[in-house]
């Protein structure tokens, strides 16, 4: 038995060894290119740094580079500008205070705040402002002899941290980017929430249980939180492709994805009413309809989001779409069960919206459901 005991852990072992070598390495292949543009990015702002302004170990300029574009492929040119704005700044200030008034613990203080007053000032991103109070606190916080020579003659590491920005800048502007990976893993998570939230109610109509129904409602608020995150990153993406030649002719492709999305909150938005009203809904078979006709519409937005994020045609999606339209009639479901009924009405509006999402004109989308 304890033989056996031990095999297992080994073989468990083996297997978590296994696992995270793959995970490791997947990380390592992800990260390749971007630390290979950052690398060489930073050598050429070193040398441009001595080139141009003659300093012997111009080291913020590197520093400045890596902080902007890090290891990732998400390198907007407005995040990027952002960042190497915050990090002069924070050189700068920092480099200023300690030469008038020099370094200590209040001067930190004092700098910390004053760095991230002046980039709150400058623009609402949160990079902006840790940037400017990281590179601020390394200059009053580090002694001059740490900083090199040129430090005690003036000031010239800010110069050396602006041309590492402009450096980043200009790599992000002219490396290929494409800002739709990040999107379209979005709207699929969007789409997601709505299935669960449209599950979820489904099963509070079949079970009657106000904890099902609570849960379902918690749900479908929890999705507002993806849908602000599209929103900001629609945005940036947008301003990318209007900066980045790269990135130019995804422009209407981000354009579409921006009108898709606006349809899924509206959605979201009336699956959330539908989930709210559920609760007091009886259970009955007309509710056991609804619950029914919720898993399939469940079922078509898990479709739309595969679709969006594998940047396909959801034609599956569509076809979904209209076999739960012609079933929201509430004429059949009868008067005497008007809470279902009242679940239905606003089904349609839901069904409507998202069959637009999915590619559905307008009128199409109208024309599919069931008459009234």
């Amino acid at each position: 038995m304890p033989q056996r005991r031990i095999t297992t852990v080994v073989e468990r072992t083996r297997k978590r060894i296994r696992i995270r070598n793959r995970q490791g390495f997947a990380r390592m292949r992800r990260a390749f290119v971007p630390l290979l543009i950052a690398s060489v990015a930073a050598g050429i702002s070193f040398w441009a740094a001595g080139l141009v302004l003659g300093h012997e170990f111009p080291f913020f300029a590197p520093v400045a580079v890596w902080a902007c574009l890090g290891y990732t492929h998400e390198r907007s040119v407005r995040r990027v500008a952002e960042m190497g704005i915050g990090v002069s700044l924070g050189v700068a200030l920092g480099e200023t205070f300690a030469i008038w008034v020099g370094a200590g613990p209040w001067q930190i203080g004092f700098v910390l705040f004053c760095a991230v007053m002046m980039a709150r000032y400058i623009d609402s991103g949160a990079l902006l402002a840790s940037q400017a109070a990281v590179q601020g606190i390394v200059m009053v916080g580090l002694p001059a002899a740490a900083l090199g020579s040129q430090f005690e003659g003036g000031f010239s590491r800010w110069t050396d941290a602006l041309v590492g920005a402009v450096v980043a800048t200009i790599v992000a502007a002219v490396t290929p980017i494409d800002p739709r990976h990040n999107l379209r893993a979005t709207a699929q998570a969007a789409t997601v929430q709505l299935a669960r939230t449209l599950e979820l109610t489904a099963a509070a109509l079949r079970s009657g249980n106000p904890e099902d129904s609570s849960f379902a409602v918690n749900r479908g608020r929890a999705s507002q939180g993806v849908i602000d995150d599209f929103q900001s990153e629609i945005d940036a993406a947008i301003e990318t492709a209007q900066i980045a030649a790269s990135a130019r002719k995804y422009r209407s492709e981000l354009a579409s994805l921006n009108r898709t999305m606006v349809l899924v909150d509206r959605a979201i938005r009336s699956v959330r009413v539908v989930a709210r009203r559920a609760s007091s809904t009886p259970v009955t078979a007309r509710s056991a309809f609804v619950a029914d006709l919720l898993d399939e519409f469940a079922l078509a937005s898990l479709e739309l989001g595969n679709a969006l994020l594998l940047g396909q045609d959801p034609k599956v999606a569509r076809e979904l779409l209209r076999s739960v339209a012609a079933r929201t009639s509430p004429g059949p479901i009868g008067e005497e069960y008007w809470h279902a009924q009242a679940l239905i009405l606003v089904l349609r509006s839901a069904v409507v919206d998202l069959a637009e999402a999915a590619g559905m004109e307008a009128q199409d989308a109208r024309d599919a459901l069931a008459e009234m």
